[in-house]
């Protein structure tokens, strides 16, 4: 069985998992605060600027709503339909469910 993960466990997957970075290394490339990144990170934090989302969504290469745990895709975010190169048959057997 599939876990969802929290907004904290992304972001914290994403960094040391994905990145393999410090939240000092993840702060020097982002420009976004140590102390906010930690905060982020932590299971008690309130509220995160749409700024560092999206900051942080294109550093990591993920869409915000993955980050956001709206979406479990996070390598293909808002992918055209016609760059997947799919048959019309295909579209719409995808499109049933």
């Amino acid at each position: 069985m599939h876990t969802k993960l929290s907004i904290p466990e992304r972001l914290k997957d994403l960094r040391v998992v994905d990145k393999h970075l410090t939240l000092e290394q993840l702060a020097e490339q982002t420009g976004l605060s140590k102390s906010a990144l930690s905060k982020y990170e932590s299971d008690d934090y309130k509220d995160i600027s749409p700024f560092a989302i999206a900051t942080l969504a294109e550093f990591y290469g993920v869409s915000t709503d993955y980050l956001m745990g709206l979406s479990e895709n996070k390598n293909h975010p808002n992918a055209e339909l016609q760059a997947l190169h799919l048959s019309d048959d295909m579209v719409t057997l995808l499109s049933s469910g």
